[in-house]
């Protein structure tokens, strides 16, 4: 349970109900960053029939490299009840009470997932400006919901200055450009809202990278709303492409992000690839 105290706080509803319908069940409340990848790596050893998390992307994305570490045979449940809730929202599952019902009624399906530098993700990772807004929202404790992102968008703006040259090899080209930011994503919305691959599917076997070029701030400024809309595909300097793999090589060190999770501060070689159908969830 996580989720900026709302896990914790909603963590006995979902066990009591699970309890209701026959269901075993043994709540643990997460206490710091990295624990919900320790907790599902050791209940899935441990022959749990189904991990459930309570809270938003960020924990969603801690379980699912432990139960990945783990073998990744258990199923997952996602109950929304973080900040973002992307991967929630693309299983179509907007309330924890909706997914307690497919669990009982055993509804599971296999998804894509990520793999980035030896990390997994579920809903996508973010290379150059989104990654630093990332990690200025991670800090922002005080907020909830969109105004988290909309805060450390703009704080980002304000010190935003390096659009790094990078050379990036997919499945089928190769070629070179300065980039204010990248995403390769698996699932359609993060961040909140930001619909940034707006046609992606989470079992195409596929990753959706959009790149914009050296923007200055009036055009991320422009781009934004575009994103949030899921319109910006076609504005001038931003790049749309599919790929199964991914290979980035940059000037300077990248700060990176995973499911608005920071998993380096400074890289300059990144390796992505999808992992068809590695994920059960519940759906």
């Amino acid at each position: 349970q996580a989720g900026r105290g709302a896990g914790a706080r909603i963590g006995p509803d979902i066990a009591r109900y699970l309890s209701q319908h026959g269901f075993e069940c043994e709540a643990r409340i997460t206490n710091d960053r990295g624990h919900a990848t320790e907790l599902a790596r050791e209940a899935a050893k441990d022959g749990a029939d189904c991990v459930a998390i309570a809270g938003g992307d960020g924990s969603v994305h801690e379980t699912v490299n432990g139960l990945m570490q783990a073998g990744g045979t258990v199923p997952l449940a996602v109950m929304p009840v973080g900040t973002g809730n992307d991967f929630a929202k693309m299983l179509g599952s907007p309330t924890w009470t909706q997914v307690c019902d497919k669990l009982v009624a055993g509804h599971t399906r296999n998804v894509d997932i990520g793999l980035c530098n030896g990390t997994y993700f579920a809903n996508g990772i973010g290379a150059g400006f989104d990654a630093k807004v990332a990690r200025i929202a991670n800090g922002i404790r005080w907020l909830r919901g969109n105004a988290v992102y909309g805060i450390a968008l703009l704080r980002t703006l304000a010190f935003h200055h390096d659009s790094p040259e990078i050379h990036i090899t997919t499945d089928t080209e190769s070629f070179t450009h300065r980039m204010t930011m990248l995403a390769a994503a698996n699932g359609r919305v993060y961040g909140g809202s930001f619909r940034i691959a707006p046609h992606a599917s989470l079992d195409d076997g596929l990753l959706d990278v959009v790149l914009a070029e050296n923007f200055s701030r009036a055009q991320i400024l422009k781009l934004v709303p575009r994103v949030l809309r899921g319109t910006h595909l076609d504005l001038p300097g931003v790049h749309f492409l599919r790929t199964r793999s991914l290979k980035i090589e940059a000037d300077h060190p990248l700060p990176v992000h995973a499911d608005g999770e920071v998993i380096a501060n400074g890289t300059e070689r990144l390796e992505i690839d999808v992992v068809p159908g590695a994920l059960n969830v519940v759906d």
